[in-house]
């Protein structure tokens, strides 16, 4: 059960305030299936989740196609009836046994003229909730183009196969025909565009209408799509080097995603590519029964892209402490969590591209061990005085012995890594060329270790500029976004105790040290926040590693239950 001061409404309450609201908060259990609250009644509450799952059903009446959402520990609701004085807009009800923390509307009226520091997260808790609400009203039918050369069984086959995946994740799409009149393509494209706004007007949300084209006619629908429309090109072994290239071109505002049909090549400089494995391929042709996501990875994955279902993770910069990821991913793995896409800076990084490395977490929790599992693996130490206290080269050989000369197209996964630019003083997302750059990149912490030269910029640590870099999660066509956040925040030193807090501030101020207060803003971003909890002394001690992967299972077990239903509301939308 989350304590108070774990819930990120609370995040900015002092460890006095938070006291007093855990003498004076009382808590409400829910049993499954018990309603809480009804749509238009009076809302009298507010109320954090302590443990359990929430459902929210909207109202069929007033919210159209959107089916609501999962709650689970950590967030709160009511607030929005007890600001505006509106009736309820949803019914909720315990997907699970719950427990919550709940204030009668009084009471939290009252803590808000006490404790000023609440506005803040009650005005970002407000813009999310409308920033939620418009994504989901705004979300019209879609277009979805797969682009091949030439036509043949092979393609239509891929194409059949794809349809049937996508209407098992989207009910309702459709396969559109292309009829290209070559004596008047005006009027082809006239007719086009009424066909496209006719389906974009009457279709429901969340389904695609589907063509199949060659290059040379995607050129006629590229200026028809629009930023949630989605073009995949497939990539055939016998495609010369002209047709891969005009396939892999420009999609206008679409997304644009590769798929390979058997092998990807080897070393490739672009960003990362779908593949799917000649047996698999083969099993799905003619298969007729209901689709299942585990029947075909491979191609299930392509038709979650598509429909924005994917499961992208964010995870924090740390140190030692990001050793934690490892733990949050394996308890994921284990319970058949896909894990779509990662991103993540400094340590949560060079975890992303070690478990893309691999073939799963246990290999990449050995491969992590082996790469910096301890303090004499990384350190060591200038002769002379230099711009870094360390040299790096540890690292450097580490990273070369795990990734040779792999590109981020070589992964098993896609992965984007967050540095920080020196010389043009931004933010730099690395997802394409050599890995190992990226792996020293977003590593570098200044004082630590040296400044990378890479691509004509200056990069160092990407904690810098993003500690828990969620918004990087857009790049993707992710349905369920999950942050895992191990730095150590305030709340964390005991009541009374204020040498050791002022302790703690001095050694996170230090030129070596991170300063690691703004990640719980950056968390929040996502649609589940996993906080493992890692003593905020454990930064730099790499020799803790057991102990840290230990605690991002511990708390990922709390929380997995309510992941996996989130996933399964997302698939089921």
């Amino acid at each position: 059960m989350l304590d108070l001061a774990a819930i990120p409404f609370f995040a900015d309450l002092s460890a006095s305030s938070l006291a007093r609201l855990r003498r004076e908060v009382p808590r409400r259990a829910y049993a499954q299936g018990d309603v809480i609250v009804r749509v238009g009644e009076e809302g009298k509450h507010f109320q954090a989740i302590a443990d359990g799952v929430v459902r929210v059903l909207p109202d069929p009446d007033a919210d159209g196609e959107w089916r609501g959402v999962m709650l689970g520990p950590g967030q709160v609701f009511g607030e929005m009836s007890l600001f505006s004085g509106m009736p309820v807009s949803a019914t909720l009800i315990a997907a699970r046994d719950t427990t919550t923390y709940c204030l009668d509307g009084p009471a939290f009226l009252s803590m808000l003229e006490q404790e000023p520091m609440l506005h803040r997260s009650l005005t970002r808790l407000l813009i999310e909730r409308l920033r939620n609400r418009t994504r989901h009203e705004a979300r019209r039918p879609g277009l979805a183009v797969i682009v091949s050369a030439p036509h043949g069984p092979e393609v239509r086959y891929f194409v059949d196969t794809m349809m049937r995946a996508i209407r098992h994740y989207a009910p309702g799409s459709e396969l559109g025909v292309l009829s290209l009149d070559a004596s008047n393509h005006e009027a082809a494209r006239t007719r086009l565009r009424a066909r496209i706004e006719d389906w974009r007007h009457h279709a429901a949300g969340g389904q695609y209408l589907v063509f199949h084209t060659t290059p040379g006619e995607l050129s006629l629908l590229t200026p028809m799509l629009e930023a949630a429309d989605v073009v995949i090109g497939l990539m055939t072994e016998d495609l010369d080097e002209e047709a891969s290239h005009r396939i892999t071109g420009s999609a206008g505002l679409a997304d644009l995603a590769r798929v390979h049909l058997g092998e990807r090549p080897a070393q490739d400089p672009g960003r990362w590519a779908f593949h799917v494995p000649a047996d698999e391929f083969q099993r799905a042709i003619g298969d007729t029964a209901p689709w299942h996501r585990t029947r075909y990875p491979n191609l299930d994955w392509i038709a979650r892209y598509m429909t924005f279902k994917e499961v992208g993770i964010a995870m924090s910069s740390g140190a030692a402490r990001g050793f934690a990821h490892i733990g949050v991913l394996q308890i994921f793995e284990d319970h058949g969590i896909p894990l779509d896409f990662l991103c993540g800076t400094s340590m949560g990084g060079i975890t992303a591209l070690t478990l893309a490395r691999c073939n799963d977490t246990r290999e990449a929790e050995r491969f992590l061990q082996g790469f910096l599992g301890s303090n004499k693996k990384i350190r060591d130490t200038r002769l002379f005085p230099g711009i870094s206290l360390f040299g790096g080269h540890k690292i450097a050989r580490a990273a070369q012995g795990t990734f040779g000369d792999r590109t981020f197209a070589d992964l098993n996964r896609p992965v984007a890594v967050v540095a920080a630019d020196l010389a043009a003083g931004e933010r730099a997302v690395l997802d394409r060329g050599l890995v190992q750059p990226a792996i020293l990149a977003t590593s570098a912490i200044p004082g630590f270790f040296p400044p990378i030269k890479h691509d004509g910029r200056v990069l160092v640590d990407g904690g810098i500029v993003s500690r828990v870099p969620v918004d990087v999660l857009n790049r993707r066509r992710c349905g369920l976004k999950i942050a895992i956040n191990v730095l150590p925040s305030a709340r964390q030193v005991p009541d009374g105790d204020p040498d050791r807090l002022e302790r703690l501030w001095q050694q996170m101020n230090r030129p070596l040290g991170l300063k690691p207060w703004g990640s719980t803003l950056e968390a929040m971003r996502a649609d589940i926040v996993i906080a493992p909890d890692t003593p905020p002394r454990a930064g730099f001690d790499f020799d803790r590693f057991p102990e840290l992967v230990e605690r991002g299972r511990v708390a990922a077990a709390e929380r997995v239950e309510g992941v996996v239903d989130s996933l399964r509301a997302m698939l089921e939308a």
